[in-house]
């Protein structure tokens, strides 16, 4: 099949599965698969849960150090509302850490618990914080607890300047772009686990809808250990107005459904420029954002359930296009 995008108007489906031609610039065809999580039938699902202590406190007075008596001031404060991306408490070792090694964003502040076990983990955040000129504070446990909004902070929590988005146009002119977008995915942790996921898979960008999504919460962030210091995020007002977007700049988007029409594995425009799209709980992908998407590809499954997790779908999808454009 040609990968080639020639002409204006799309087929259907089906006839984008067997080579029709598309707008935009002639692209190389080796069949490359990179997918992405939705949920059809039930689809691939995302929970809905949300990470416990999500409730944001106003850290805005962190000039004075305090002891525990004075402490309690971190959680006093009344919620702020998450704004843009979010991303500006990072919690758990592994994100902390990446937050530093990237040294991509301003920390204005690391909180350690006492009487931490030394790893060298944490001696590694520590030295990077000192490097950076980070201010780095000793906190008891109850001090600790209060500030997280995380299950379990693992001892250290850093506080930074939110993500910034990139542009959307920057993800879509990369000639190699495999681009990962989820579409109404709410629970923060599967939103982290996906963008780990996409991170290790080679993934070069990631969109969020900026209405009816999850945002980068703490939980978020631990889930995704990392991965949104290195991946470049975007947002747009609607996924379906992207995939437009996305087709006029020459590349293919791929939803995952359990009703699709091609395994995953044999995704034909695997390593053309590609956006996988990966739907919500429960319902999937929107009927508007199906729409849109110019193939639509399933995981096979074999049990008794009707669904997959969101990120574990994403997982399968994403590797199954990595391996394939790593073979070419």
């Amino acid at each position: 099949m040609s990968n080639d995008r020639h002409g204006g108007e799309r087929g259907s489906n089906s006839s984008r599965n067997s080579g029709g031609n598309r707008s935009g610039n002639s692209r190389g065809n080796s069949a490359g698969n990179r997918a992405g999580n939705n949920s059809g039938r039930g689809g691939y699902r995302d929970g809905g849960r949300k990470g416990s202590n999500e409730q944001r406190g106003d850290f805005s007075d962190r000039g004075r150090g305090r002891d525990s008596d004075g402490f309690d001031e971190y959680s006093s404060q009344p919620p702020e509302r998450e704004r843009g991306l979010g991303g500006d408490q990072v919690e758990g070792v592994n994100a902390v850490r990446e937050l530093l090694r990237a040294d991509r964003r301003d920390v204005r502040e690391l909180l350690i618990s006492v009487g931490r076990e030394n790893s060298p983990a944490i001696e590694e955040i520590i030295e990077l914080a000192r490097e950076q000129r980070v201010r780095v504070r000793e906190v008891g446990a109850t001090q600790m607890e209060a500030v997280a909004r995380s299950e379990s902070p693992q001892g250290v929590i850093a506080l930074a300047s939110s993500i910034e988005p990139v542009e959307i146009d920057a993800l879509l002119e990369d000639p190699r772009a495999f681009i990962v977008v989820l579409d109404g995915v709410t629970d923060p942790g599967n939103l982290g686990a996906v963008m780990r996921t996409a991170e290790q898979a080679g993934a070069t960008g990631f969109v969020l809808p900026k209405h009816r999504s999850a945002r980068l919460t703490p939980s978020a962030m631990k889930a995704a250990a990392g991965a949104a210091e290195w991946l470049p995020i975007a947002q747009t007002a609607g996924v379906p107005s992207f995939l437009e977007r996305a087709k006029r700049a020459g590349v293919w988007s791929v939803g995952l459904d359990a009703d699709g029409d091609v395994d995953v594995s044999e995704i034909p425009v695997a390593d053309a420029p590609l956006v996988i799209v990966l739907g919500a709980e429960g319902s999937g992908l929107s009927r508007l954002t199906r729409g849109r998407c110019d193939l639509i590809a399933s995981i096979p499954t074999f049990g008794h359930l009707d669904s997959l997790n969101v990120s574990a779908a994403a997982a399968i999808a994403c590797f199954a296009v990595a391996r394939r454009r790593g073979q070419e």
